[in-house]
């Protein structure tokens, strides 16, 4: 079954589009280059539009790890942490179930 990862963070105060722009860029740019990616989602809060929760979604928990190894991923990471308040809170998983409409 698939990887996922969930991560839930808040963007430092005037940081939000920062955040919502880095993710359009990886999703653009990087997304396609990288090897097992399937999917992923962000979405703000309705009560605080600076809290976030994302989701990636790959094919195997080894193509996520050499993802989440590669130097080129980390310059991205380290770049959207600079618009966050704090680390993000991560939940990775195994996918049991996907429903699509």
């Amino acid at each position: 079954m698939a990887h996922v990862t969930y991560f839930r963070f808040k963007a430092k105060p005037g940081e939000r589009q920062a955040v919502v722009d880095a993710f359009q860029s990886w999703t653009q740019e990087r997304g396609p280059k990288v090897k097992g990616f399937l999917r992923s989602v962000l979405t703000s809060g309705l009560e605080d539009p600076d809290e976030f929760i994302a989701a990636a979604m790959f094919d195997t928990t080894e193509n996520y790890s050499a993802n989440s190894n590669d130097p080129e991923q980390g310059g991205w990471y380290e770049e959207l942490r600079s618009h966050l308040a704090a680390d993000p809170d991560w939940f990775n998983g195994k996918l049991e179930s996907l429903i699509d409409a």
